[in-house]
């Protein structure tokens, strides 16, 4: 398990265990250091104590907002940005998985470019730059440590978004699989399955790219290689390398070949619920989804599902074992959730069929197939009121519509 650097786009990335300790190495020309992060993981895994330690060592002064959310509000990113701003730190620091440092990303671009988030997303203001961000990343899932994007929850209507930006490219990134030692064991299941997830939908995209096809590739038989090792082995560290590893791979994935539909009606799902876990999510909905997706681009799910099923074959006839295999697979690892956990109704498919097809659309139009409110209203239905068992076949599969 060598420690390595990796340069991809604008960011520099320390991977390895101990990679924290090159910190003092980046930070040591600054002044001031503001820290976006949650109350507890951050303290737990031991992350905020070894950050906070090298800037005390290098008489670094800092300011800690540690009052992130799952999936952050823009009211609450804004709050940060204003704070950035009154205390005008040279660079910021971000601890955490995908909330935190995706609300670094834009509150830092806030805090410089002045505005509320909607005035991004729909009133036509770009993005003019940001502070300069360091993430130092605790989970194996996000991805967010290595590319452009980021997601933010707004409130009319109640759904998550994302935001993209050459300026939200970390300048230096953590890896650092000691911190994911402490994740509780449904965050070692959501986060990879995340990371899955990111994956599956670069390589079943329009526009899908040969290079995020065999990060694909690789970041899939990581994942079915470890996942079930670190479920079992939560100290696992070598586990967790490869976990992170391939949650990197597939951050890089999608930063060239993007998600889209399982991600669109996810967002929706955890914007009017931010207590659902994105990777929770999109497992709940991925083994409904496959299926369209394996029918219409076959070859491209075969070289993923083959991991997790050997006699998966790249045609259109196996778009169910594809769903099958992918199901069992979530199964072996402890994954049991479902919408009506979370209060989820078959009355909130309208809603969530006309958000996804209207302000989710750009995400949409990577469909390799077309889909209308119809189409988003059955998978939903069908997942929520479970009219199908992915086990045993299905009671309706649906029409596509190419």
């Amino acid at each position: 398990m060598n420690k390595f650097i990796l340069r991809y786009g604008k960011t520099v990335v320390h991977f390895g265990s101990q990679a924290i300790n090159e910190l003092k190495n980046v930070v040591q020309n600054y002044g001031k250091v503001y820290i976006v992060t949650t109350k507890n993981a951050p303290r737990v895994s031991g992350a905020l104590g070894d950050v906070t330690s090298i800037l005390n060592e290098l008489n670094i002064t800092y300011d800690l907002f540690d009052e992130v959310k799952p999936n952050p509000s823009a009211s609450l990113i804004e709050q940060i940005a204003d704070d950035i701003r009154m205390h005008n730190p040279d660079v910021v620091i971000a601890i955490g998985g995908g909330s935190a440092i995706d609300s670094a990303k834009i509150s830092s671009a806030l805090a410089v470019c002045g505005g509320s988030v909607k005035d991004y997303l729909f009133g036509g203001k770009h993005i003019c730059g940001a502070k300069p961000i360091i993430a130092v990343n605790l989970t194996h899932g996000t991805g967010s440590e290595v590319n452009r994007y980021a997601v933010v929850t707004i409130d009319s209507p109640l759904t998550k978004i994302g935001m993209a930006s050459e300026y939200f490219y970390p300048m230096v990134s953590f890896n650092d699989p000691r911190y994911t030692l402490t994740m509780p064991h449904e965050q070692i299941v959501f986060t990879s399955l995340d990371a899955f997830y990111h994956v599956y939908e670069a390589a079943t995209g329009r526009d899908v790219t040969p290079f995020a096809l065999m990060l694909a590739e690789e970041t899939v038989k990581l994942i079915a290689q470890w996942l079930p090792i670190a479920v079992k082995e939560p100290q696992n560290l070598e586990a967790r390398y490869w976990l992170m590893y391939a949650a990197m791979l597939a951050g890089i994935a999608i930063d060239n070949s993007r998600a889209h539909l399982i991600h669109a009606i996810e967002n929706v799902l955890s914007g009017l619920n931010t207590k659902l876990a994105h990777g929770a999510g999109l497992a709940i909905l991925g083994p409904r989804v496959i299926p369209y997706l394996h029918r219409v681009l076959p070859e491209n799910s075969y070289r993923l599902m083959r991991y997790l099923d050997p006699d998966i074959r790249p045609v259109a006839e196996d778009a169910e074992k594809a769903a099958k295999a992918l199901a069992r697979f979530q199964e072996s690892v402890g994954f049991k959730e479902s919408l009506r956990d979370y209060g989820f109704t078959e009355s909130d498919a309208e809603t969530i069929a006309n958000t996804v097809t209207t302000v989710l659309s750009y995400s949409l139009r990577l469909v390799p197939f077309t889909v209308d409110a119809d189409m988003i209203k059955t998978i939903y239905l069908e997942v929520s009121l479970k009219l199908f068992n992915i086990l045993f076949g299905y009671d309706h599969v649906g029409t596509l519509h190419r």
